[in-house]
């Protein structure tokens, strides 16, 4: 991380450790232990009408406001009813705790930037200028959807980010890597683009571990580079310099 979805709308506001389960759209399951139930198993309620997807969320909404104004301790079941307008009661139809609800916005929040991500990806494969673009530029939209949804951008709100990687579980975040990695490795392999090197298996762990990690950590440090096209710019030299054939974006400057 496409169906085409507004990653602006607020509505559609969540996440957590979430989005590095990656690739749901590629037919690859989660390793996750299966003594741990998945958050959708937690749900008193499963929302199937279009109702009670809306009051869905609308919960996930007031509870990313209230994260982004108070901070995790702020965060209640209470709060969020309240702020949603729906009593506790409706709430609990849902969401048994503030834990499982925080899950459950984070699956929401995976699910989008994933299908962003997948829809980027495979418009870039089936474009017949590919072959003729710079592949910088397809680069640097790939670098936008992971800084937008694993460091916090318009996708999420970064305090609810940095809640997902602060409670990140380290196997489930090891397979989500992975994962990323397998289909990035399926899309270089496909366009087959002549201004880029071939990878081979130690240089894409190195490049995937290297770019999420980076913003693990300017999530993790609230670091202004998040607000800045620094970091995309460094990111992006990165990347090119395992796998461009040509000058780095610095370079050109």
């Amino acid at each position: 991380m496409f169906v085409k979805v507004s990653i602006i709308q607020i509505s559609q506001i969540p996440s957590t450790r979430l989005w590095l389960r990656f690739f749901k759209t590629s037919a690859m399951p989660s390793r996750k232990a299966e003594t741990q139930p998945k958050p959708s198993e937690n749900l008193r309620r499963q929302p199937t009408q279009a109702r009670a997807q809306q009051t869905i969320q609308t919960l996930f909404k007031a509870a990313a406001q209230i994260l982004d104004k108070e901070g995790e301790g702020g965060l209640s079941t209470n709060k969020v009813a309240a702020a949603a307008g729906f009593s506790i009661g409706t709430l609990y139809q849902y969401f048994p705790s503030k834990e499982v609800l925080v899950q459950a916005m984070a699956v929401r929040g995976r699910d989008l930037v994933l299908q962003e991500l997948e829809r980027c990806l495979g418009e870039i494969e089936l474009d017949p200028q590919t072959p003729q673009t710079d592949p910088r530029d397809f680069i640097r939209r790939i670098l936008r959807i992971l800084i937008q949804g694993f460091a916090g951008g318009r996708t999420w709100t970064r305090s609810l980010v940095r809640l997902a990687w602060a409670d990140e579980e380290p196997q489930e975040t090891a397979s989500a890597v992975r994962q990323v990695s397998d289909r990035l490795a399926l899309f270089f392999e496909r366009i087959d683009h002549p201004q880029l090197r071939t990878l081979g298996t130690a240089q894409l762990f190195v490049l995937t571990r290297a770019v999420i990690g980076a913003l693990r950590s300017a999530s993790l440090e609230k670091s202004p580079l998040l607000q800045s096209p620094a970091l995309e710019e460094a990111l992006l030299d990165l990347v090119w310099a395992l796998i461009g054939q040509g000058p780095t974006a610095a370079a050109r400057r």
